[in-house]
């Protein structure tokens, strides 16, 4: 979709070209083998926001269930709260040393006291003192506009949502937020209304585990 990008110089250019189109942006999110990336996160940038009221914060849940964090990957909105109950049977000691938000929710059952709140953005990776292979993360956007690709590795943006630039992240490249001005945006030769954005995947170690993709970061 054209004139999506905005500047001082074409805002009303821009504005007037936005007013008259019909189609939603799609995007799909491609590895280094030209497979579909599935729950990669776009977040989508506009530099000059519309004043509005700050909203409430929200409070998500962040749950651990057979072992795993539920759900693996969790976007909140900058300043929102995350709870973090245990569902299972034992008990689990969560933390991340993410400088977002660092934490640690000491061995417990049932629920903490409180929820925690994010008020950095970025990413925080989370894992489990008791149980090593649990890994999750929590992406803090600072923007309200964020997608997730499906199983096809696609997203649908609104139509009327303006933005200069997107956020893409992956869990392969942990708190590594790639950032794309929308000039740099690649269309489908045959379809104008659909982006292809390209990364390339890191190859996961042996053992998927919290130090294995936590540390070598050197967060």
């Amino acid at each position: 979709m054209k004139n999506r990008f905005l500047n001082t110089s074409t805002l009303l250019v821009s504005l007037f070209a936005l007013s008259a189109q019909s189609s939603a942006d799609s995007f799909w999110v491609l590895d280094q083998q030209g497979l579909p990336v599935k729950n990669a996160v776009l977040e989508f940038i506009n530099p000059i926001p519309t004043p509005k009221p700050a909203p409430q914060p929200n409070t998500l849940i962040m749950d651990q269930v057979d072992k795993l964090f539920k759900p693996d990957i969790l976007v909140v909105q900058q300043g929102d709260f995350v709870d973090f109950p245990n569902s299972d049977n034992i008990r689990h000691h969560v933390y991340s040393f993410s400088s977002v938000n660092p934490f640690e929710l000491k061995l417990y059952s049932g629920r903490p006291e409180a929820p925690l709140q994010f008020n950095k953005t970025g990413v925080a990776v989370l894992g489990c003192n008791i149980h090593d292979s649990m890994v999750g993360y929590i992406y803090i956007a600072g923007s309200k506009h964020v997608l997730m690709t499906d199983e096809q590795g696609k997203a649908t943006l609104e139509d009327d949502i303006k933005y200069e630039s997107v956020n893409v992240w992956h869990s392969s490249s942990v708190t590594s937020v790639k950032n794309i001005p929308y000039d740099n945006l690649s269309t489908k030769p045959t379809d104008t209304d659909s982006f292809v954005i390209n990364l390339v995947l890191e190859v996961p170690e042996p053992r998927n585990t919290f130090q294995t993709i936590f540390k070598p970061n050197g967060e």
